[in-house]
């Protein structure tokens, strides 16, 4: 966090942060907030590791700055568990990363359509001051006598008050009892570009979009701090003009795709004979085969046609897609026919950690790690998370012989991941002598630190794992 100043009309320095959850009362149950939120689920979505306001079924509203630089990159939109591609990303014209308290606001154009969301319709009025308000988002949970207490994915709902506004933004303060409202909240980690709601009637209305807090001296998460978010009545105008004016998805259309859709397959097989099938309608056939865990039309398509393993899928191929998705029924098709019609993976190509995440249990794990490394998976590629399949098979399972082909083909036994942890750490965190000890023959370095500047000693201790402590006072590094 850095001290700077805000630039919206509220003349004072501030200790300022992106606005990322909800945080509660220490008072009340969060079971409350927990059910409140609920109710507000069909009108909420999640993008980029922000919250949105779903505005009708094929358009959402966030927050610029969670999107900004990763246009390219982002492809789902999540709402209440199933995914939705994104079609374009429309940022403010008039945002500045620089100055990312100004123009924070942003949507988002979807291809396909969302069931059963609940839109909510941005408020054209000016006057918000005083109105009671209420907050959707998930992430860092915490209340404002203890601040921010951890991440738990749970959504949760809050209530609070407009107590200010200029042409820019609305502003909240989370109030201690006896002033709160009763199911008093305020955002904190996890849902930037959330959104504000009333109601009036049976109308739900979204007048604010979550963009970033002040502390007013306070800790962060703590009672006293404030909430800003862009003012929605005063972006009417772009947001009508961008969502009337935008070219309406594309997406292909061939009896093959409505096949799958309707579970159609022997019209399926008979569609995958036409001769015109494109390379975007192969795509298309691909994903919805994918997304919807279709294991006999994947064998009838690649029976059919073999290049549908070079397709190309938000820049993975079928394969990667496939894994990151978690459809391993998909991935034991794909894994059955590449033995047989070998691919390359490419190098930047991170499905030998995902196979190692997803299919870890199966019992032809060893096998199967072998016939990627014959094609070429890069044994240091990591997930999201910064994970090596090294990291995953130390953390995950127990199966040393996994570990061992994994080191004697190469893999990087100090790699360490996104929190700088390495294979040697996490034995040591987790009790696992045997892993350890071959680590440790292997080249494990006892001496580097993690992002918490722990070494593997460090750790071993904090977490009272006597045996591996006794093994790091005799090792000479």
């Amino acid at each position: 966090m850095t001290l700077r100043a805000i630039a919206t009309g509220f003349s004072l320095l501030v200790l300022s942060a992106m606005a990322d959850a909800i945080v509660i009362r220490h008072d009340k149950s969060d079971d409350e907030y927990i059910n409140f939120g609920e109710h507000y689920s069909p009108s909420v979505a999640y993008v980029a590791g922000c919250a949105a306001t779903l505005l009708d079924n094929g358009w959402v509203l966030t927050a610029a700055h969670c999107l900004y630089g990763n246009q390219d990159k982002l492809f789902f939109v999540n709402h209440q568990s199933q995914q939705y591609r994104i079609e374009r990303i429309f940022i403010h014209p008039s945002f500045n990363p620089d100055n990312d308290e100004m123009h924070d606001i942003a949507l988002v154009q979807l291809k396909d359509s969302v069931i059963n969301g609940r839109p909510a319709t941005p408020y054209d009025r000016l006057d918000e001051i005083g109105k009671p308000v209420i907050f959707v988002g998930r992430g860092t949970f915490g209340n404002g006598q203890d601040g921010l207490i951890r991440d738990d994915g749970k959504q949760r709902g809050a209530t609070n008050t407009v107590d200010g506004l200029n042409e820019q933004v609305i502003s909240f303060t989370f109030n201690a009892p006896p002033v709160a409202t009763s199911l008093e909240g305020i955002s904190s980690r996890g849902d930037s570009g959330g959104p504000a709601f009333i109601t009036s009637g049976d109308e739900l209305y979204v007048i604010g979009v979550s963009s970033y807090q002040v502390s007013h001296g306070h800790k962060e998460g703590k009672y006293g701090v404030g909430e800003y978010y862009m003012r929605v009545s005063s972006y009417i105008s772009w947001l009508t003009q961008t969502m009337d004016s935008a070219e309406p998805p594309v997406i292909p259309s061939h009896p093959a795709i409505d096949a799958i859709k309707k579970d159609a397959f022997t019209t399926f097989t008979t569609a995958l004979s036409d001769e015109n099938v494109t390379s975007d309608i192969l795509a298309e056939v691909v994903y919805q085969i994918v997304m919807q865990n279709k294991t006999r039309f994947a064998k009838a398509l690649l029976s059919n046609k073999t290049e549908a393993m070079s397709v190309t899928i938000n820049c993975y191929s079928a394969f990667e897609f496939a894994l990151r998705q978690g459809k391993t029924d998909i991935v034991d098709v794909y894994m059955a026919h590449t033995a047989k019609y070998p691919v390359i993976h490419h190098k930047n190509s991170a499905v030998l950690p995902y196979y190692v995440a997803y299919c870890h249990k199966s019992s032809n794990i060893i096998e199967a790690v072998k016939q990627l490394l014959a094609q070429s998976a890069n044994i240091d590629a990591v997930t999201r998370s910064g994970d090596s399949a090294l990291i995953i098979a130390g953390w995950n399972t127990d199966n040393l012989a996994l570990m061992r082909l994994l080191v004697e083909a190469g893999a990087n036994v100090n790699q360490g991941n996104n929190n700088g942890d390495t294979p040697l750490m996490d034995a040591a965190y987790l009790g696992k002598t045997k892993q350890f000890k071959y680590l440790l023959s292997n080249g494990g370095d006892t001496r580097q630190t993690n992002k918490r500047g722990r070494n593997a000693l460090d750790i071993a201790k904090r977490a009272e794992r006597q045996e591996i402590i006794e093994l790091l006072s005799t090792h000479q590094p």
